[in-house]
């Protein structure tokens, strides 16, 4: 049966958790400057970097601040750019309508994600990211996998324009975490500094 994520105690049918997915983490972290709640959600009970996971990340006040799908099925065509920005806004709109307002749309760029197998194979995926600017000065987008799925939807990015790269923590990307932890290289531009 498909589960949904809950935002608010409302179900958003267009954020799906994968099947026999799971909550393995619930950890608090910071996130511009706000206290987050940061859960991951993946078939096996140990948390292993970068394999097929889902993170969500809550702020103080329960809004959805990102959701990342790391699971997707890369033989589902990606869906043409037609209607894409659309069905962001939409995406958008059934999130949270207020915020919605505040965004403009910026582009669509294409851009590669992954995971790894239990077995270690990596698993590689075209995704269309939709980018939004809001009038709160951060940036935002909606991600679409193969099949139409909605694969990540983020808000309140804030971007470092003296060092050209991003400013806001990704606690919803293993490579950073792992910069962050000293367990991996920092990595580069755009990517925040961990």
């Amino acid at each position: 049966m498909t589960e949904y994520v809950l935002v608010k105690n409302q179900i958003d049918r267009d954020l799906i958790i994968p099947d026999e997915f799971k909550l393995v983490s619930s950890t608090q972290r910071q996130r511009n400057r706000e206290k987050v709640r940061v859960e991951r959600y993946q078939q096996e009970k140990e948390v292993v970097s970068n394999n097929a996971h889902l993170t969500l990340v809550y702020g103080e006040d329960g809004r959805l601040i990102s959701y990342n799908n790391f699971f997707g099925n890369p033989s589902l065509p990606l869906p043409s750019e037609n209607n894409l920005v659309q069905l962001a806004t939409d995406v958008w709109e059934n999130l949270d309508a207020d915020y919605a307002r505040g965004l403009q749309f910026m582009r669509i760029d294409r851009l590669k994600r992954f995971y790894k197998t239990s077995k270690g194979k990596r698993i590689d995926f075209d995704v269309l990211w939709i980018k939004f600017a809001h009038n709160n000065g951060s940036y935002n987008w909606v991600t679409i996998g193969p099949g139409g799925q909605i694969m990540e939807v983020e808000r309140e990015s804030e971007w470092d324009y003296m060092r050209s790269r991003r400013a806001t923590e990704e606690w919803n990307y293993d490579d950073w975490v792992l910069a962050r932890e000293g367990k991996g290289p920092q990595l580069d531009a755009p990517e925040a500094l961990a």
